[in-house]
């Protein structure tokens, strides 16, 4: 009985292996982005509009 060869192995895990990973950073950079950033630099600039429209009409 002959052991099969391991040929492609490395590469075949290797591909795989990066393929998992730039698609989870992928994801979880959108996840970040889109949950995290992005409502965050909204609630800033709402936050900032509105003491500027309070200001103006303060000052008429």
């Amino acid at each position: 009985m002959a052991v099969k060869p391991i040929v492609g192995m490395l590469r075949r895990g290797l591909i795989t292996d990066l393929g998992i990973a730039l698609g989870l950073g992928f994801a979880m950079g959108n996840v970040f982005w889109y949950g995290f950033h992005m409502p965050r630099t909204n609630a800033r600039d709402n936050y900032y509009k509105r003491i500027e429209d309070e200001r103006a009409a303060r000052q008429g």
